[in-house]
């Protein structure tokens, strides 16, 4: 893997940005216009597998595909390279992450307005058929005017693509904070997905912490399953009622339930005065553990069962510890 201070082709690699299974990510140079780039190597340890290569190949075709203010430009691609890596528009700004404080949550306003121009990036890439699959703040870069910029496509399906093993607990992408049902289950994750992220994080902006969470991975997808979040309206009393119905229909445990894309949850943003409120007082019935059926289509996720069997015992030490 590279470090700082090495040159790869025609990029001088200058900081860190951050490191995970698949990849680490520095700020470089290009040298030959002297412009930031962000530099994104695939693992070394991973290139023996053929899954995180044909993932790799993904963010390559995406990055070509996609060609918006929203999300960074795919200047270079060296898939040759050893390790293979990409060389990606560098684009100033914050997490979003950093704009969340538990203490002093967004005023409503800024958070919708955040939210729905979020949705709208999300809806380009649906509209080409591209599902990021893990929508969190972390994944969000704001810039001024609260522009925003979706990052990190690495783990982001492309329609059509052949499905490629993930190495991850039990077959599951995401982060269980903003894993829909349905990826929790063991299903790939399409629009229905995101839009389901796009609701977690549009009530953790206005709350200032999401919905769900927990100590325990396991625990906090339980309670996407079969526990209802403290409604909006009652964390915060200036939360309009129609924003409080976009978030609780975006994260409906029925992907069915939910808009079925992003470009309609911005809209519903956008005009709140065609929101439908009656989802405030619908029921959302527990999902609970995956049926039959499912188990025998996705064996794999037997062990998922297990789990959340266990992460049941865990939630309910956790409620008796705080009696």
């Amino acid at each position: 893997m590279p470090t700082p201070g090495d040159r790869v082709g025609p990029y001088l690699v200058e900081r860190p940005l951050g490191r995970g299974g698949e990849a680490a990510v520095f700020q470089g140079k290009d040298l030959r216009s002297q412009a930031a780039v962000v530099l994104k190597f695939l693992e070394p340890t991973r290139l023996g597998e053929v899954a995180a290569y044909e993932r790799f190949r993904r963010e390559v075709a995406i990055g070509r595909l996609l060609h918006h203010p929203g999300v960074p430009r795919l200047l270079d691609a060296q898939e040759d390279a050893h390790p293979p890596f990409l060389a990606l528009e560098y684009t100033e700004g914050d997490s979003l992450r950093t704009l969340i404080d538990p203490a002093r949550p967004l005023p409503v306003g800024r958070a919708v307005d955040i939210g729905a121009n979020l949705a709208e990036v999300v809806a380009y890439c649906h509209q080409h058929r591209v599902y990021h699959r893990d929508l969190k703040p972390e994944n969000v870069l704001v810039s001024e005017g609260d522009r925003v910029k979706i990052i990190d496509f690495g783990i982001a399906l492309l329609e059509g693509a052949p499905r490629v093993t993930w190495r991850g607990f039990s077959g599951l992408v995401g982060t269980p904070e903003y894993m829909a049902p349905e990826q929790i289950q063991g299903e790939r994750g399409g629009p229905e997905a995101d839009v389901y992220a796009l609701g977690v994080i549009l009530y953790e902006l206005l709350a200032g912490r999401p919905p769900y969470r927990s100590t325990n991975p396991l625990s906090t997808m339980y309670q996407h399953l079969n526990m209802d979040p403290e409604p909006l309206t009652r964390r915060r009393r200036d939360v309009p009622p129609a924003v409080a119905a976009v978030a609780a229909r975006a994260m409906r445990r029925r992907k069915q339930e939910r808009y079925p894309n992003a470009e309609e949850f911005a809209r519903a943003l956008r005009h709140p005065e065609s929101v439908d409120l009656n989802v405030l007082a619908r029921r959302d019935p527990p999902l609970g553990a995956p049926i039959r059926d499912r188990l025998l289509r996705h064996p794999f996720i037997i062990l998922g069962l297990v789990a959340l069997g266990t992460a049941a015992l865990v939630l309910i030490a956790e409620l008796l510890a705080r009696r």
